[in-house]
């Protein structure tokens, strides 16, 4: 049976790679991976940070026994956009710093759709079968994260680029697009909060209508996420420009089916709707004796 799972995991596995290589999306994969002919990241410091612990979670207990089963995980959204909660993992104390608490092997997880609005608390249960090894007198962390999606909006005119009024996001993040010429569109990101931040792609750019309408932005590959990984982890206090140009090579676009969509080489005049897909880290302690 062991077997058996582990060969479906690994199934599982090549066919998520495979399907990430094989997106809908204009670019082929070696055009999608000229990140820095795509979009241009601007990293930017001293950001003030006006909301701490925007999100935070905690254990229900301070302490627990050897013995424990179970452990209720609370998932806080204080004060900041609408998430997701997704997965827990935890590490513990060993020679001086904290290691890997590893789960056992073959684990599975089954997603669950949860919304975490501001000011909601969610429930997140660790049951300690999950792990190779019980629990021992020791210090441990849970380490968490949430998934928000957040959106603001520009018009792009012949002579310029402007925000859209009362769509700009302000708060825990701080998320506009600034006012500029007509040639590129800058994208502007702000984590207020003291939480570690991860931009999961590089923005989205569409309409109301549409998902994609822009060849050179966020494509949804798993590359790219990795890439966001090395160049974006944003931390408490910092920030990024985003800068996407109005235009594109046509002869990039390797997808026939693609081709008539994006002949123009260009956005035309209109509204555009910007996303970004952030992922948030959190992380508590508590202690077992």
């Amino acid at each position: 049976m062991k077997k058996l799972m582990y060969l479906l995991i690994c199934l599982s596995a090549l066919l998520s790679e495979l399907k990430a290589q094989d997106i809908d999306f204009p670019l082929s994969q070696s055009e999608i991976e000229k990140y820095e002919s795509r979009v241009h990241i601007q990293r930017l410091p001293d950001v003030p940070i006006t909301h701490p612990d925007a999100y935070k979670i905690q254990t229900q207990q301070p302490v627990y026994s050897p013995q424990t089963k179970k452990i209720t995980l609370d998932v806080i959204n204080v004060d900041a956009p609408t998430a997701e909660p997704e997965y827990h993992w935890m590490k513990h104390w060993k020679d001086g710093k904290w290691v890997e608490f590893p789960f056992i092997d073959n684990l599975v997880w089954a997603g669950v759709g949860r919304d975490l609005a501001k000011g909601d608390t969610l429930p997140e249960y660790i049951h300690i079968t999950e792990f190779k090894y019980p629990l021992k007198p020791n210090k441990y962390q849970v380490h968490f994260y949430v998934f928000a999606n957040i959106y603001t909006y520009c018009n792009l005119t012949e002579k310029n680029i402007q925000p859209v009024k009362d769509t700009e996001m302000q708060g825990a993040f701080n998320f506009r697009v600034l006012e500029t010429d007509s040639d590129s569109i800058r994208i502007l990101f702000e984590n207020r909060t003291n939480l570690s931040v991860q931009p999961e792609f590089l923005p989205s750019i569409g309409t109301d209508d549409l998902y994609m309408v822009h060849p050179l932005a966020r494509s949804g590959w798993s590359g790219e996420a990795d890439y966001m990984k090395s160049r974006a982890l944003l931390k408490g206090g910092e920030a990024i420009l985003f800068t996407i140009p109005v235009s594109w090579d046509v002869n990039r676009i390797s997808d026939i089916n693609y081709r008539k969509q994006f002949s123009s080489g260009k956005l035309a005049v209109g509204k555009y709707k910007i996303g970004l897909q952030l992922k948030i880290y959190l992380n508590t302690e508590f202690v077992v004796k």
